[in-house]
């Protein structure tokens, strides 16, 4: 795998000189778009992406090198420019509605022609504010806000993007202005061990913890006789609804009583919490104090429904009365424990909750996974699980 890195970065390094440097690296320039599409969200401002490829036959490391020089001298400052993928390089146009992202891509197809440069380009536009009927499934909009100057029009691109081709058969862009996911998508390795550490953390945890959990469903069951184990569907990764397991800790109405007590709840938001709250039962009060009662939910990330370290997933009807930019926490697998567990004493708003989770996305990986695990094992020594 270190072999195949190396040879990687060997040919891209090359095709970028000294004016170059300022291009992102795949990581880096996905980790500016989360950042970007968070924002937008909330300030309810558009963005684009353009992907700039040159043509197979022009894929010499002169023509990159001019094609990177051009970019450089006709985009913003404010514009991110990064790799995407060999011989592919994206550009984040900011603040930048759908008619603005047309103007960047028709501006760049005639500095590349004027260059004598073929290459392709294409356009997502990402808009927060939401879509009229004719486009909310994302889809292509309808032939009629087609322009097209060459004679025939290829809306055929399985990514969704819109199109332009520079060289002899050259087309004004297409642009599908769509609520799919401007990301680049994450990188396959480190996906790969985070999910590796999952299996291999839950397995072991159920080995070790599973006289724990059978004591503790004992108890439950013996205490009044009811199912020991709580099921509840909430909404995890994307959106897709799973059912999570926790021991029950409350009595088994505890559902049918939250309207009545949802005006004692100390949490603003959608989240429902209270201090002191009459559902829970005597053994459910040590269950969450020692975090016993979470210890079912290895079996979800055995699953793939979650992992060890991600935002917690919320109930279904609380997630889904989130507003827009606290939902981007579904853009990772929901987990057992991330940095609100083990600083939710000092959070005094939903939204601040809501702002850690997002502090995830921006800083996922191994390490902090690790570091959060190990800070999470103080919460129930201390007997902070009921915070």
């Amino acid at each position: 795998m270190l072999g195949a890195l190396i040879r990687d970065w060997s040919q891209r390094l090359p095709l970028l000189g000294v004016r170059d440097r300022l291009l992102l690296s795949e990581v880096e320039f996905s980790r500016q778009v989360a950042c970007e599409r968070v924002r937008a969200t909330r300030r309810s401002i558009p963005f684009c992406i353009i992907a700039i490829k040159l043509i197979a036959r022009d894929q010499r490391r002169t023509k990159t090198q001019q094609m990177l020089r051009l970019l450089h001298h006709n985009l913003r400052m404010t514009d991110q420019k990064g790799m995407l993928e060999q011989g592919q390089f994206g550009i984040l146009l900011v603040d930048t509605p759908e008619m603005g992202g047309r103007s960047a891509i028709d501006r760049l197809a005639e500095v590349m022609r004027t260059n004598n440069l073929n290459v392709d380009m294409k356009l997502r536009v990402h808009d927060p504010s939401g879509f009229g009927a004719d486009d909310s499934d994302g889809g292509l909009p309808p032939k009629s806000m087609l322009r097209r100057r060459g004679e025939s029009v290829d809306t055929s691109d399985a990514d969704g993007f819109a199109v332009c081709r520079t060289g002899d058969n050259a087309q004004d862009a297409i642009v599908a202005v769509t609520h799919d996911d401007p990301l680049v998508r994450s990188p396959l390795m480190r996906m790969m061990a985070k999910r590796t550490v999952d299996i291999v953390g839950a397995s072991v945890g159920l080995t070790l913890l599973s006289p724990v959990i059978l004591g503790a469903m004992l108890k439950i069951k013996l205490e009044d006789g009811a199912a020991p184990v709580f099921k509840q569907t909430r909404e995890g990764f994307r959106g897709k609804p799973f059912t999570i397991y926790k021991l029950r800790t409350m009595v088994v109405n505890a559902e049918n009583r939250q309207a009545e007590l949802r005006h004692q709840s100390h949490r603003d938001g959608p989240a429902f919490k209270i201090k002191n709250d009459p559902r829970i039962t005597k053994t459910g009060q040590f269950l969450r104090r020692t975090c016993i009662d979470e210890l079912p939910q290895l079996w979800n990330v055995l699953k793939g429904d979650m992992s060890l370290v991600g935002p917690r997933p919320l109930p279904w009807h609380e997630s889904r009365a989130c507003v827009g930019w606290h939902r981007r926490r579904l853009d990772v697998r929901p987990g057992m424990t991330c940095y609100w567990q083990v600083n939710k004493a000092n959070i005094e708003s939903f939204d601040d909750w809501m702002r850690l989770d997002l502090r995830y996305l921006e800083r996922f990986g191994l390490v902090e996974d690790f570091r959060l695990i190990f800070q999470t094992i103080k919460v129930p020594i201390l007997g902070r699980g009921s915070e």
